[in-house]
């Protein structure tokens, strides 16, 4: 389980019942909270395109890149992004 900070006070993502059954069946809900923090239907934190190329995101990744700052997994996630448009560039040549 990775630790990210939560940085928001208020908001939390929404969905009908029939877009959060769409999104969980093609598997775009990609994060969840550990806990209820914010009301977040099934406390999705994340969901991605139907490409699977743009995430949708609620905590903050940046703020956790360091375990001084409490947690380094926020850096997981970040690396994996470059990691991934390095990849695509790449094959995009």
């Amino acid at each position: 389980m990775l630790t990210i900070p939560v940085k928001h006070g208020e908001g939390n993502w929404y969905a009908d019942d029939d877009l959060y059954a769409e999104l969980a069946a093609r598997r775009q809900i990609v994060l969840r909270y550990a806990e209820p923090v914010n009301g977040s239907r099934a406390d999705v934190a994340g969901v991605v395109n139907e490409r699977g190329n743009v995430m949708g995101l609620m905590p903050h990744p940046e703020h956790a890149v360091d375990s001084l700052l409490g947690s380094a997994d926020g850096a997981l996630i970040l690396s994996s992004l470059v990691e991934s448009a390095r990849d695509h560039a790449l094959t995009a040549v």
